[in-house]
């Protein structure tokens, strides 16, 4: 039996080897490093092979023998790496016929089979308890790390981070390193309100809680952490937390005559003025609200890429925002200064830094296809196992790539249809034949012939397997597909939820809009507040006419800058905070702003802001 203990330590082993080369599901995004169980190896000279595991289960003398030589075997098949040979032993096994020992490690085979199929709650569901239920330490640490590994597939941080805690209790070497790369993830509403009684999982969840508080008050930060140093001496964190404080006192030394400037690189010239301005009248609102703060604002339309880079390292600001130009961008972070806090009002071309992660460096766009990958979310979660969404979008380069986000963000089991039309004429028979009623109109037709001089019923039938229509268009192109869907959709059948985008909500409509009822739509945050009676909004279109709400977007972009650069730090080293800005709920990823949008929609000519957002459902990281 010693040696059928072992063999389980390899099987183990191999489980995480064999999950973290695997592609994670497409909509799970787990930590960026995960615990290396590849490095915790056992003396394997007396293994045996699944062959012999077999043998002995042919040669047993009885089905409890039988039973518990099996599930060795299936435990090494998956160390050789037989998923399938190993699932079928499985499947066989009569669990009546299993001793309590043999139980745990029948629990064990199925729950590394289940990692293998990325069937997370599967894992939890059967390995639940199973740690308790060990004595020898080995097999009680390699379990709670197959369970957190779950967990933060999962997106359930805080408990991942309470399992790997009570793993390394059971380890010769700790590693606070890797256990903060699952704390940074864990949300406010993940945390305990209550603070643990356990002295280790305390300092966790009080370093956690910093961070949050922080957010609030990024000056206040330095503090927290004198604090936390002084109340957990002896937690393993404390080395962490020393680099971090000796990071953000070498970057106070270096900004400490300049602390209140902050460099705006914007188009305020040319033929990307009115986009500038937008933004700039956004950064002023935000920093009008804190007089500690001075802004100046540096022309990229006037000035060549050199001259704005002399004229930021004469002004040695505390933080830079911009610029909003894509090839902007794109000289910046060649060359950025990577010693001052900076955020890009744009992405480069692929979406992704190409420069080596740095810990000053922030991309923040209002790029479309955010909004594509959040119906994607919500539509997946809220699709049936029978029903597929139905996308309907022109045959251009931009709704192009909505579409692509929108295929590639999807969860659900059945993939979406997608239709695209080339110009305004083919819209009415994109919406028929994607709705089924070119196909029923002529199997009536069909039936007619047959029929004779009988009497059919000649009401076309649509299809009934589509869950939700998304439509990523404009808004004359989403005024001309409503209608059509509307009364496309057979009378007797259930109503197909739309959905559309930001592009269908302007100023004309702000208020509502008869044509649109029923039409469920992503939007910034701070354009949907109170229906329309936002009157900060109103004061800021007054002030400026002729804009509408495209260039209130970027003013609200402009706004949540400045909170962003003051936050940057935390931000980039803890991707469970949160900031709720006037463009969405914002959190940092690997340099990349995201944000969660709101959701409202057109109902009874009014715009209505929906009180539970379908986005929440399912976003990047909960």
């Amino acid at each position: 039996m010693f040696k059928a203990y072992r063999f389980v330590f390899i099987a183990i082993i191999a489980c995480f080897a064999l999950t973290q080369c695997t592609s994670a599901p497409k909509r799970t995004q787990a930590p960026q490093e995960r615990p290396d169980v590849q490095q915790q190896t056992l003396d394997l000279e007396d293994a045996k092979s699944s062959t012999d595991w077999l043998n002995d289960a042919w040669q047993a003398s009885n089905n409890i023998a039988k039973n518990s030589a099996l599930v060795q075997a299936a435990l090494t098949l998956q160390d050789e790496k037989q998923w399938q040979k190993s699932a079928a032993i499985l499947s066989r096994l009569d669990k009546s016929q299993l001793t309590s020992d043999a139980n745990r490690y029948y629990r064990l085979a199925k729950g590394r089979w289940y990692a293998h199929n990325e069937q997370w709650s599967l894992v939890y569901d059967v390995l639940n308890g199973l740690p308790e239920r060990f004595t020898q330490k080995e097999y009680k640490r390699l379990t709670l790390e197959l369970l957190a590994f779950a967990a933060s597939e999962s997106k359930q941080y805080w408990q991942a981070l309470v399992w790997q805690v009570e793993a390394q209790r059971y380890s010769d070497e700790l590693s606070p390193q890797l256990l903060w790369q699952t704390a940074r993830w864990v949300t406010q509403s993940q945390l305990p309100e209550a603070r643990p009684r356990d002295l280790i999982l305390a300092g966790w969840w009080r370093l956690i809680d910093n961070h949050h508080q922080a957010m609030a008050s990024p000056e206040s930060f330095a503090r927290l952490l004198d604090n936390w140093q002084n109340s957990f001496p002896n937690h393993p964190a404390q080395e962490l937390v020393r680099s971090w404080k000796q990071d953000n006192s070498e970057h106070a030394e270096s900004e400490m005559n300049t602390a209140k400037t902050i460099a705006v690189l914007l188009p305020l010239s040319g033929q990307y003025e009115a986009q500038g301005l937008a933004v700039r009248d956004g950064i002023i609102a935000k920093v009008s609200e804190n007089t500690s703060s001075e802004l100046v604002f540096i022309d990229t339309n006037a000035l060549s890429f050199e001259q704005q880079q002399s004229k930021v390292q004469e002004l040695m600001p505390a933080g830079i925002i911009g610029p909003l130009l894509k090839d902007s961008v794109t000289h910046w972070v060649s060359q950025a200064n990577s010693t001052i806090p900076q955020v890009f009002l744009n992405q480069l071309e692929n979406n992704t830094p190409q420069s080596p992660e740095s810990g000053t460096t922030l991309f923040f766009a209002l790029n479309p296809e955010t909004e594509a990958q959040q119906a994607s979310d919500f539509m997946s979660s809220a699709s049936s196992q029978t029903k597929r969404p139905l996308v309907l979008a022109a045959d251009t380069p931009s709704s192009k790539r909505m579409v692509e986000r929108y295929k590639a963000s999807w969860s659900g089991i059945n993939e979406p249809s997608v239709s695209l039309f080339s110009q305004r004429d083919d819209m009415k028979s994109a919406v028929e034949t994607s709705l089924g009623l070119i196909g029923s109109k002529e199997r009536i037709r069909a039936v007619k012939i047959a029929a004779g001089k009988i009497i059919v019923d000649e009401q076309e039938r649509s299809r009934r397997d589509i869950s939700g229509i998304y439509l990523p268009g404009n808004l004359q192109q989403v005024r001309l597909l409503k209608p059509f869907i509307d009364v496309s959709i057979s009378p007797f059948a259930q109503r197909i939820p739309v959905y559309g985008t930001s592009s269908a909500h302007e100023l004309s409509n702000q208020l509502g809009d008869n044509d649109l009822n029923g039409l469920i739509f992503s939007e910034t945050p701070w354009l949907t507040q109170n229906g329309g009676g936002n009157i900060l909004l109103n004061q800021w279109l007054e002030a400026r006419p002729g804009w509408g709400l495209s260039q209130a977007r970027l003013a609200a972009m402009g706004y949540d800058s400045v909170d962003l650069v003051q936050r940057l730090a935390i931000m980039q080293r803890m991707p469970g905070t949160r900031l709720k800005g006037l463009s969405g709920v914002l959190n940092v990823e690997q340099q990349i702003v995201h944000r969660q949008l709101q959701w409202a929609a057109f109902r009874n000519g009014r715009l209505t802001v929906l009180e539970e957002q379908p986005s929440a459902g399912k976003s990047r990281r909960q």
